[in-house]
């Protein structure tokens, strides 16, 4: 689509590249230190901004502002792999900055893990060699809808879906443990 997507705790996701249709604004937005790093590792592109700021500092809403407004379009936010080092109040900050700076709605696309894999986070491949921890998960994603008046959960699919499609191994994962994978869910406003 002729949108803008804004891509949270990018840290070295290169996303963009693999969606660009030629039309797309895109920003990656991280803590400073990982778009220090981000900047060492990817040139600067055309349609592309980067953005050096913690997600629940309103301050870097403006110049996404101003690409809506140009594209006259609802954004889109990407928060894969963020949620789950954020604590429930977080969360719910980080959202209140998106609706409160984006009142014409937006949709949000964004990982969750589930609370027992949240509880056991050294057996996650992801944090289990690193000094990262895990402060939220959630069984569904209405419990992030929850969370804010008049964000609406769209819908909500487990990796395992995907993942049975390839191997014995997927089927018997997702048949036993249908919600010990991460998830994607959409939400709108």
């Amino acid at each position: 689509p002729d949108t803008v997507v804004v891509n949270v705790g990018a840290g070295f996701d290169d996303r963009f590249s693999r969606v660009d249709n030629g039309s797309i604004l895109w920003f990656d937005l991280d803590l400073p230190d990982a778009i220090a790093a981000r900047r060492k590792a990817f040139a600067e592109r055309q349609r592309v901004t980067m953005i050096s700021r913690n997600a629940l500092d309103a301050r870097w809403c403006q110049p996404v502002k101003d690409a809506v407004s140009r594209k006259r379009t609802r954004p889109i936010f990407i928060a894969e792999g963020l949620f789950m080092y954020l604590t429930m109040e977080q969360i719910r900050a980080f959202l209140t900055v998106l609706m409160e700076n984006f009142p014409d709605g937006g949709l949000l696309i964004a990982e969750q893990n589930n609370k027992l894999m949240a509880k056991n986070e050294k057996y996650h491949d992801t944090v289990k060699n690193t000094k990262a921890h895990f402060m939220s998960g959630t069984d569904s994603g209405q419990e992030i809808a929850d969370l804010v008046p008049g964000l609406r959960l769209i819908e909500e699919h487990s990796f395992n879906e995907e993942m049975r499609k390839y191997s014995i191994r997927g089927k018997l994962f997702a048949l036993l443990l249908p919600n010990m994978n991460d998830r994607w869910a959409t939400f709108e406003w």
